[in-house]
């Protein structure tokens, strides 16, 4: 039987294998407004809950592989997202600007929201656009992404950088 040393070694090796490639369960983020770089954050059950929000210290640097955003619309703990029992789930954690999906706020302002199943296909947007004086200049974007759930290897056929490789299906 292995000694919880080894499944420490096991459980970063796993680790290592993930940041070198397609893992699931997953959430794969695309953007909708070139607000961010396309993400791929994983929902292992060793990560917990990913919280989502904005960059405020070194800590929260946004990244491909994480839940953090260059924006000034998101909150520093805007959202969460979460696997469980094989679905993908979406909180608002009290945000000031909210939680969209597929257009519709999850909670009002302050609000923490019920959770929300995320599904391949929906649009997620953090924050709001925030208008200049004029009433048609966009100040600061709001995050708006594109939605792929990877809960098993098949699921990695619905991920569009993948069209060439060998998942592709003529």
């Amino acid at each position: 039987m292995p000694q919880p040393q080894h499944l420490q070694q096991q459980a970063q090796n796993a680790q290592h294998q993930q940041q070198n490639g397609p893992f699931y369960p997953s959430l794969y983020l695309y953007p909708l407004n070139d607000s961010f770089v396309p993400k791929q954050i994983s929902l292992a059950p060793q990560h917990g809950r990913v919280k989502i929000g904005r960059q405020t210290n070194a800590k929260t640097v946004p990244g491909e592989r994480n839940g953090y955003f260059d924006s000034k619309v998101l909150s520093r703990q805007h959202a969460e997202i979460w696997e469980e029992g094989g679905k993908i789930f979406i909180k608002d954690v009290k945000s000031s600007n909210g939680t969209f999906i597929n257009g519709e706020r999850l909670s009002q302002e302050g609000v923490e929201s019920e959770p929300f199943e995320l599904k391949t296909g929906d649009t997620v947007e953090f924050g709001i656009d925030i208008v200049g004086e004029d009433n048609k200049t966009i100040i600061h974007h709001k995050v708006a992404a594109n939605v792929v759930c990877v809960l098993t290897p098949d699921d990695l056929a619905n991920i569009p950088m993948h069209h060439s490789g060998p998942n592709n299906r003529r």
